[in-house]
């Protein structure tokens, strides 16, 4: 495992030193190096190698975004943690769009807070790396393989290289003037013609498909076909580079499943937070009401002044208890374990209407013997939870409409509002602006579970979400 050294650019040797003393309790065996100045860390950059960089905002010289600006100039790939006492959005949005990978002001959790921030952005960094590994590798195994090149005309195979037959397990003379979808798998045999008469009816326009092939043995592989649309002889065909992606199929079903472990594992941890919060912080939080309500109780020579501070602190710990309860709620709504998805939808929506103003029209249908895994019950809910919170955000809506439907093999979740609505092809070109994330996050946790997502909007017309999702039982399986 390599060495974690982590690199503090503060100016202020109390700030400093409070990090550092934070830092150590998290990380002991880390060492952690100091510079006052942002351009003397540039210069040692080489040398120290640091896992990951803090740096204050305002700084002698150099600033915390010039020298954001400087490092991606020398195109190092280190995780920066920008800290500042400005508090100001626009300094947060710079310096995120420069790479800075968290954003902290200054304040009486800062220290507490600094080095589970730290243990985020290396795990972050882990995956990215792991991820940007993968796709290289595999990218790379693409492009430098060699291709199975054949010549279909009539449907049959009029022409076929040495590399298509090892495939396929015969010689290229075996494959001459064999109808070529009887080497198709089953399922994929109707796409596969589909396509094929698509590309006669078009002008040499190129079509990429995956599919799966049945070589001589009855093995089954993965292949990726980039067709182009030809003359051979005279007359139409089509022109068939087939690459082998079996390895690369493999490879990203292995990054979905980690993702999912991923995204199980943050469950778990928002559970027991939640259980935290709720059943220690929350519960003592309610003695030390009841000992506030109760101090003065036989007591007789007592100060207005006196009451009136213990009543605003009791009320101060009464709001404090509301909010944790909240806060748990939010992370492991107790519903969903006791109910089960649409009694938890229905209570959220409720309660969203209190929270937010925006009233919500809930339902369900098929959904009362569907007996679905945890998982998707709590991305289901998820899903919805993104939804609301995207419409309040940006739809300037009055009401929305949620609907649950179990319609075999799949679930549809349908979340759609009268809003402002948006340009679908606008927004996928700002896809990778940080501000709009919360379709992305749902897109990407529809991909988890194998599903469709179609976004349906115009501008003043509102917007309509549907999700197809393949329904998996208490056991896991589809």
């Amino acid at each position: 495992m390599a060495p974690l050294t982590l690199v503090i650019i503060e100016d202020e040797e109390a700030h400093f030193s409070l990090m550092k003393r934070a830092i150590g309790k998290e990380f002991p065996h880390a060492s952690v190096l100091h510079f006052q100045e942002a351009n003397l860390c540039l210069e040692r950059l080489n040398s120290i190698l640091p896992t990951v960089i803090i740096t204050d905002y305002l700084l002698p010289g150099m600033n915390g975004i010039e020298f954001l600006e400087a490092l991606s100039q020398k195109d190092k790939d280190i995780p920066v943690i920008m800290i500042t006492g400005q508090g100001d959005e626009n300094i947060a949005v710079r310096a995120m769009k420069l790479g800075a990978k968290d954003y902290l002001v200054k304040s009486g959790g800062l220290f507490a807070l600094l080095p589970s921030v730290i243990a985020k952005v290396m795990r972050e960094k882990k995956s990215e790396d792991f991820l940007r590994e993968a796709e290289e590798k595999y990218r790379l195994v693409v492009e430098n393989a060699d291709e199975g090149i054949v010549v279909i005309q009539d449907g049959t195979l009029r022409f076929c290289n040495s590399k298509m037959a090892a495939i396929l397990g015969c010689t290229a003379k075996e494959l001459i003037f064999k109808p070529f979808i009887d080497f198709v798998w089953p399922d994929d045999k109707k796409m596969v013609a589909e396509n094929y008469a698509d590309g006669l009816d078009s002008k040499k326009e190129s079509k990429t498909y995956d599919f799966r092939i049945v070589d001589k043995h009855g093995d089954i592989k993965w292949m990726r076909n980039n067709k182009v649309d030809i003359n051979w002889e005279n007359r139409p065909a089509a022109l068939n580079f087939i690459t082998d992606i079996n390895d690369l199929k493999w490879a990203a079903e292995q990054i979905r499943h980690l993702s999912q472990l991923l995204m199980q594992a943050q469950e778990r941890e928002r559970q027991m937070i939640s259980y935290e919060l709720h059943d220690r912080i929350a519960q003592n939080l309610s003695t030390l009401k009841i000992g506030s309500d109760t101090l003065l109780d036989g007591q007789t020579a007592i100060s207005n002044e006196l009451k009136d501070k213990i009543s605003k602190n009791s009320k101060l710990v009464e709001q404090t208890i509301a909010a944790v309860r909240d806060l748990a709620y939010d992370l492991r709504p107790p519903s969903l374990d006791e109910m089960g998805i649409v009694k938890a939808l229905e209570i959220y929506c409720e309660e969203f209407l209190e929270k937010s103003g925006l009233k919500v029209d809930f339902q369900s249908a098929g959904m009362k013997d569907l007996k679905m895994d945890f998982d998707t019950e709590i991305h289901l809910y998820r899903l919805a939870q993104e939804g609301l919170n995207n419409i309040r955000k940006h739809a300037a809506a009055e009401r929305a409409t949620i609907k649950l439907i179990g319609a075999s093999p799949n679930i549809i979740l349908r979340i759609e509002d009268k809003g402002k609505g948006f340009d679908v092809r606008a927004r996928d070109r700002a896809l990778n602006n940080e501000k709009r994330m919360g379709l992305r996050s749902m897109q990407e946790r529809v991909n988890l579970l194998q599903g469709r997502m179609t976004i349906e909007s115009r501008p003043g017309k509102g917007t309509t979400i549907v999700m197809n999702l393949p329904i998996r039982v208490q056991n896991g399986n589809p």
